[in-house]
């Protein structure tokens, strides 16, 4: 018995020659269609103002801002509800004063003149007075006037400084002469005392009356040398 050869397992020339194994590569998933963005549903910004033109004027400026006032600072009196005297009101009222002195004095005087002349004899010859004699009753009362005269132009101030503190002429302005030590009334040597410093005060070139500007208290000469202080009083 004869022994047939095993079919040849080697492809025949016409079937292509195996290849390099290709490795296995998982299928990759399909990416689906990207829908676009939409559209929302705010109103977009608005657009920016446009520039002015160059021709046009600037802006007013912004005004400065007021400086801030200080008022004086307020004189500060003796006590409370009290201020020391202003000087102007001191001023009118020792002008005032003084006229008042004058015409009193004056119309005293010219009686007193009047009444003594009257009972005086008097010789002359030719332009020249050869003798005067005084007598009778207008000679006695001309001198008692002109006495009388002199007393009030001496005594006017230190008579109403001493009864209330304030003369004819500080009465309109609510002024008061006091002691400078606790506000009190003065007495009639006080009085006299400040009436002899009010004659030193206008004696060296007026500078004691001068002097109430500078004192901070604003006292004269008459002031200090008395102890007084002059107010103005409501």
């Amino acid at each position: 018995m004869s022994m047939e050869p095993p079919p040849d397992s080697t492809p025949t020339g016409d079937s292509p020659s195996p290849g390099p194994e290709t490795p296995n590569v998982p299928p990759v998933a399909a990416t689906p269609p990207t829908s676009p963005p939409m559209a929302s549903s705010s109103p977009p910004p608005p657009a920016a103002a446009p520039p002015p033109p160059a021709s046009a004027a600037p802006p007013p400026a912004a005004p400065a801002s007021a400086v801030a006032w200080e008022s004086p600072e307020a004189v500060g009196g003796p006590a409370p509800g009290i201020e020391f005297a202003p000087h102007g009101a001191r001023l009118v009222a020792y002008i005032l004063d003084g006229i008042i002195i004058g015409i009193v004095v004056t119309v005293i005087a010219l009686i007193g003149a009047a009444a003594f002349l009257s009972g005086a004899t008097i010789e002359r010859e030719g332009n020249q007075v050869t003798s005067f004699t005084a007598s009778g009753p207008g000679v006695a009362i001309g001198t008692i006037l002109f006495v009388v005269a002199g007393v009030i132009g001496l005594l006017y101030f230190p008579y109403f400084w001493a009864n209330g503190g304030r003369t004819l002429g500080m009465r309109p302005f609510n002024l008061r002469v006091v002691r400078d030590s606790d506000g009190g009334p003065i007495g009639w040597g006080t009085a006299i005392l400040r009436l002899i410093g009010l004659w030193v005060a206008g004696a060296v070139f007026y500078l004691g009356y001068i002097w109430i500007f500078i004192d901070k208290r604003r006292r004269g000469w008459q002031d200090l040398i008395a102890g007084t202080v002059v107010i103005k009083q409501p």
